[in-house]
């Protein structure tokens, strides 16, 4: 689909939310093996600064991994698609994992074979079934992830960037981005939300409905209003608002 890039962010109007992986920094074959571009993190301490403190990443991670990444920034956050919730420091909220999810999780341990080209990370209340490393796997990821959650209502299953997922039902980033809204800084503004894959499409929808915009990142398939390529073009349109940006001290999540 054909969408026009995004408008300027308005450093008094706009609040920022930023999927990870895909947007702010590239893929990579493993998660582990992900690397955060020199002046990224100055970028976004930048950024956040002059948005008041209203920019937040919403990813599939942890958001400890995300701040193992982003380290020493560290910004109001939710992680695993919206079950962990940080809109400050010392004010992580967690969501318990429905108890399907352990049924589903001796399932996966069950059909995965030694030397599998299927690779699993277990994120507690959401497990991953990746296969960037041997494209040719697809079809068996997803059959292990549909397998896995047969019978088992409170769960589902979405399809990623070389990935399935299974998630709880109900936890979306649509979810978490309109509780950043309900709270300062980003109360009172104007959402913009940021992802490349299907996951974030609960996001993009959210934005729109709160009267913002939401960011397509890549060519999929998409319900956002505007489109850019990849990484590097979020990067070069977020360094827009910092131009001329007075140097100050580390923003950090409810400072």
């Amino acid at each position: 689909m054909e969408l026009p890039p995004p408008p300027p962010l308005d450093a008094a109007r706009h609040a920022l939310f930023l999927d990870f992986d895909g947007s702010i920094v590239d893929f990579a074959p493993t998660p582990d093996t992900v690397v955060v571009k020199p002046g990224t993190i100055d970028l976004l301490e930048k950024v956040s600064r002059r948005l008041g403190g209203a920019l937040a990443i919403v990813t599939g991670r942890h958001v400890a991994d995300v701040d193992r990444h982003l380290a020493p920034l560290i910004l109001p956050a939710s992680g695993v698609h919206g079950r962990e919730f940080r809109p400050r420091v010392g004010d992580m909220r967690d969501d318990p994992p429905p108890p399907d999810i352990e049924r589903a999780r001796r399932r996966i341990a069950d059909a995965l074979v030694r030397d599998d080209p299927v690779d699993l990370e277990d994120k507690g209340s959401a497990i991953v079934l990746h296969f960037r490393r041997h494209p040719e796997a697809r079809t068996r990821a997803d059959e292990l992830a549909r397998s896995a959650i047969e019978g088992l209502d409170s769960l589902h299953v979405i399809a990623g960037h070389a990935v399935f997922e299974i998630l709880p039902r109900g936890i979306t980033k649509g979810r978490a981005l309109r509780r950043f809204m309900r709270r300062p800084p980003f109360a009172g503004r104007i959402p913009v939300f940021v992802g490349d894959d299907v996951t974030d499409e609960d996001g993009l929808r959210a934005a729109a409905a709160e009267n913002g915009f939401g960011v397509k990142i890549g060519p999929d398939e998409t319900g956002a209003a505007y489109r850019l390529p990849d990484t590097r073009a979020v990067h070069e349109w977020i360094s827009r608002l910092t131009a001329g940006a007075k140097p100050g001290t580390l923003v950090t999540a409810g400072r």
